[in-house]
């Protein structure tokens, strides 16, 4: 009977172990991220999106619309419009439809078949870079997001 005794006791530390390891894992990868995070900051100034997307830097237009996707996930050019409007006070559908354009060419952004027409939606490359570069370790197949 002691045997059986001593036999669960190392079973169950060893799972104990186990776990502990598991969880200083994930607060290892938490601590690295964060230092990356803090080293981006240190070396670009801040975290924007134009970090991972150099192409949209120059471009406050473009970039606006860039984060407002990243917020809305999938928006028509309607609504593209009226968020930019309420973010920078003033849009037309004309110049939103002409930065889509170019941001669908540069591969930035996607048309997405919708109920009602076209949607656009960030491109799969321009999230997983984004997520890659701040640490985040979410996959595709685990959402349908993007």
């Amino acid at each position: 009977m002691p045997d059986d005794d001593l036999t669960r006791e190392v079973q169950e530390l060893r799972k104990a172990l186990e776990e502990l390891r598991e969880s200083f894992a994930v607060v290892s990868q938490m601590a690295q991220a964060y230092l990356r995070l803090i080293n981006l900051y240190a070396q670009y100034g801040g975290l924007g999106i134009e970090v991972a997307v150099p192409e949209i830097k120059h471009d406050p237009i473009s970039r606006e619309i860039v984060r407002i996707l990243f917020d809305l996930k999938r928006a028509n050019m309607s609504q593209i419009a009226r968020e930019l409007k309420g973010r920078r006070g003033k849009a037309s559908r004309n110049t939103v439809r002409t930065k889509l354009r170019e941001l669908v060419e540069l591969g930035i952004v996607v048309e997405v078949p919708g109920e009602r027409g076209k949607v656009y939606a960030l491109s799969r490359e321009v999230v997983k870079k984004w997520l890659e570069m701040i640490g985040m370790p979410i996959r595709f197949d685990q959402t349908n997001d993007y």
